[in-house]
């Protein structure tokens, strides 16, 4: 919730049994790939459908179309949910912490650099992977692209994420996660002095039709998203915030910072008016002599995780420190004059 990923697009449990269903007049003129989505959630994933989409899998009155074919009414649409065979992801040791366990979940600490599950021509190497060699049952948990994953962070966002272990947990907690019951709490390192102690921002947010990896503000097709935020410590130049995503939109928490005029530190997407003060700074001070933090990623990180036990009830609340990079940027900045 990014942060993580849109909630729209969390994934839920694959079916067997072919998907058959008329489309009626108040689908006509949709978008298939928008249609289908909304049709099937939280079932499958939209990027999933459109895969399967773009694979063939979906017809449309017996013919094969593109994800953004025009729906008319009446039109029968087939959906074959078979996942492909060449889609097995392969089971990889990778080193993370675990900080609960039981038969049903898993509440983890995604490590820094590491994207949580395959894409973009990636295969090896991420959590995903990781989660198989330590849990192979997932593989028959979720979609299969994404098994057992019912949020995510960005690849250099550092912090707690939870894990389904079974797939009545799975479908629970892609429930929780829509209806935004899940509580999440971010820390975030930001350029500047926020002016305000603490404040709600509430901008809608839509993919940037320029850049397909960047969200942007959508005042007229954007989706609703709202942060609170709280000033945790003033630094000379920078501010220390506790961060609260009321919604789960794709960056919301990057980008909101970044439109509010202080974005996370080194942050590439919604930072890059001010990346490039920050890192004129180290390279004077390295210039000089001065000690300079190793820090290259966006200072954020996902810090506090609380939500029911999707089997039993019960409520689960983590908190998960800083990673080392991220508390050595801040006794560096508290040094700044």
């Amino acid at each position: 919730m990014s942060e993580e990923i849109d909630a729209d697009d969390l994934v839920g449990e694959p079916a067997h049994a072919p998907v058959r269903i008329t489309v009626d007049a108040a689908a006509a003129g949709e978008r298939l790939d928008r249609w289908l989505g909304n049709q099937l959630r939280p079932t499958y994933s939209r990027s999933y459908l459109v895969g399967r989409i773009e694979a063939g899998a979906v017809r449309v009155n017996g013919l094969c179309v593109r994800p953004a074919h025009t729906l008319i009414e009446g039109a029968i649409v087939e959906f074959d949910p078979t996942p492909p065979p060449d889609r097995s992801l392969q089971a990889e040791p990778l080193d993370f912490e675990v900080l609960y366990e039981d038969p049903h979940l898993a509440v983890v600490r995604k490590p820094l650099g590491i994207a949580v599950h395959p894409g973009n021509g990636r295969t090896h190497g991420t959590l995903v992977n990781g989660l198989l060699h330590r849990w192979p049952q997932i593989r028959e948990i979720g979609a299969p692209e994404r098994p057992g994953i019912v949020h995510r962070l960005d690849r250099d966002t550092s912090g707690l994420m939870v894990v389904a272990l079974s797939n009545p947990a799975r479908y629970k907690l892609v429930l929780q996660f829509k209806a935004r019951t899940v509580k999440k709490e971010y820390h975030a390192i930001v350029v500047g002095k926020v002016a305000l102690q603490s404040d709600y921002i509430d901008l809608p947010i839509g993919q940037d039709p320029k850049q397909f990896d960047r969200q942007r503000i959508d005042l007229v097709a954007g989706k609703p998203a709202s942060t609170f935020y709280e000033v945790i410590e003033r630094l000379p130049g920078y501010t220390y915030l506790r961060c609260l995503p009321l919604t789960g939109r794709t960056h919301q928490i990057r980008l909101h910072l970044g439109h509010l005029g202080h974005p996370c530190i080194a942050d590439p997407l919604y930072g890059r008016q001010t990346i490039g003060q920050y890192y004129r700074m180290i390279a004077e001070r390295k210039v000089e002599g001065l000690p300079v933090p190793d820090f290259h990623r966006q200072a954020l990180h996902a810090y506090r995780l609380r939500f029911e036990h999707p089997i039993d009830g019960r409520e689960l609340d983590f908190t998960c420190p800083l990673e080392q990079d991220m508390v050595e940027l801040l006794e560096f900045l508290r040094g700044l004059k």
